[in-house]
């Protein structure tokens, strides 16, 4: 059994947290990232009439995008970073949702195969981010109208509590990552933790687990999604 320290923001976190529990581990939940809506302006979403598509690069962007939406976007194809991302959009009632494998290149790759040259892409994004899509498409002729919905607030510190059950470890803490963004989050929490214990992360790809290298071993997933986070974790 090993301790696992899951720091991504609630609600997934506590998602996470039971899958590692129901593989046997003893699990810590301590989010560091908090989600905030921002307030993108009147019309900042383009009408949907002038679009080709849609590109969610996390269930977080179709979550705050929702109130904004009309009708007709829903009606657009709608392009996913990944598997997660598209389920969302398919619960919020995109009828057409297509996952792509997990990072901004691919996600690329898809709307260039499925937009012809000339077409605009709808980003829903968050304030934070890393990559570039619209750098990423413009080769292809398409044009990407970035909006940003929301922002990952650092939560600064790990708990006390979740400190003191941890520093007793002398075998390493497993921290999966799920992006940079909460790699970068837990980074400074642990660089702030003089005594803290060994650890050893877990990150989704390699863009997510590069903050980390400084601090212990990365193990990158074979796949970037939880099923290869939980493949890396001991039998």
């Amino acid at each position: 059994m090993a301790h696992v320290l899951v720091t991504r923001p609630a609600p997934a976190a506590d998602r996470s947290a039971a899958r590692y529990r129901a593989a046997g581990h003893q699990v810590h939940v301590a989010p560091l990232l908090a989600f905030a809506l921002l307030d993108p302006g009147p019309d900042a979403l383009p009408p949907a009439e002038g679009l080709a598509a849609i590109a969610a690069t996390s269930a977080r962007g179709v979550e705050a995008a929702l109130p904004l939406l009309s009708p007709a976007h829903y009606a657009l194809p709608l392009h996913a970073v990944g598997e997660a991302t598209a389920q969302a959009a398919r619960v919020a009632g995109f009828a057409e949702a297509h996952a792509a494998d997990g990072d901004l290149p691919a996600l690329a790759t898809a709307l260039k195969a499925g937009i012809p040259a000339g077409g605009v892409v709808l980003h829903l994004a968050g304030r934070d981010r890393s990559g570039d899509l619209a750098g990423l498409l413009a080769p292809a002729g398409l044009a990407c109208r970035l909006v940003e919905l929301y922002a990952m607030e650092p939560i600064g510190s790990l708990p006390q509590e979740i400190r003191t059950a941890l520093s007793a470890q002398t075998e390493p803490v497993l921290a999966p990552v799920y992006s940079r963004r909460s790699a970068q989050a837990l980074a400074t929490a642990l660089a702030a933790w003089a005594d803290r214990p060994p650890f050893r992360f877990l990150a989704i790809s390699t863009e997510a687990g590069e903050p980390l290298a400084d601090l212990g071993p990365v193990e990158v997933a074979k796949t970037p999604d939880e099923a290869g986070l939980l493949a890396l974790l001991p039998g």
